[in-house]
């Protein structure tokens, strides 16, 4: 069975399609388009569609093609899931990070507890426990909003390049003791996160996701799986739940 998956985030727009568990194609966009989901549908003979929305609902109506709008489901707290819930305000929980939650739990071998983080546009930090119950977690500045936000809120900082990285915690110019001051700092958070969770949950394992994952798995001092799908992966499961 081959599902299309669809992300809209704060940034972009992602396509994915998910074959029998295999994500077997991405692609990421500004803006979805009609014609990109037709080709996608058929090239991999799509069934069904989910869409987790976090920027601004798209019109679905236009943009799903005809022959799958019976089988597409977006994604809310309403949702069949293979998780619990446990949150205050259920309706005002990005679903990403419950559907990223998911994915991971796909992929742990175990039932221990998973710290889920997804670090895109902002860095979400999230706790699923041993018993398939989402806690909720933290939500913090992504890479790029740190650097935009120094750039914006002070008068002589340089907007700095976030695709370089630092080389000394010790900046030598102004440039690097951003890099340093921005980069390093969410990697401490990351870790610290982990390890007062650790604390109180010895088995935690932490699953990275997002487009700065891999920046951070080579930084991380603590054991991590980095996979850039779990979101996808864990949308195709919630969907085969909710057709």
């Amino acid at each position: 069975m081959n599902n299309l998956i669809l992300d809209i985030g704060n940034t972009r727009s992602k396509i994915a399609v998910v074959s029998d568990g295999e994500v077997v194609y991405t692609q990421a966009c500004q803006r979805l388009k009609p014609d990109e989901l037709i080709s996608a549908c058929g090239r991999f003979s799509v069934s069904a569609a989910i869409a987790s929305v976090v920027g601004s609902m798209p019109d679905f109506d236009k943009l799903i093609p005809s022959e799958i709008k019976n089988n597409f489901h977006l994604l809310s707290y309403r949702s069949r899931l293979p998780i619990t819930i446990d949150y205050d305000t259920p309706e005002t929980l990005g679903m990403d990070r419950v559907a990223a939650a998911v994915g991971a739990r796909v992929l742990s071998s175990s039932k221990d507890p998973l710290l889920v983080v997804d670090a895109g546009s902002c860095i979400t930090i999230d706790l699923l426990d041993q018993n398939d119950v989402y806690r909720g977690g933290a939500i913090a500045p992504g890479l790029r909003m740190r650097f935009r936000a120094l750039h914006e809120f002070t008068a002589a900082l340089p907007l700095v390049d976030s695709d370089e990285q630092y080389t000394s915690l010790a900046g030598r110019n102004t440039n690097d003791s951003i890099l340093s001051g921005v980069q390093e700092a969410a990697v401490l958070e990351i870790q610290g996160f982990a390890e007062r969770y650790r604390a109180a949950m010895p088995a935690l394992k932490l699953f990275l996701t997002g487009g700065d994952a891999d920046f951070f798995a080579k930084r991380l001092f603590f054991p991590k799986f980095a996979n850039s799908n779990l979101l996808y992966i864990g949308l195709d499961k919630i969907l085969r739940m909710n057709i």
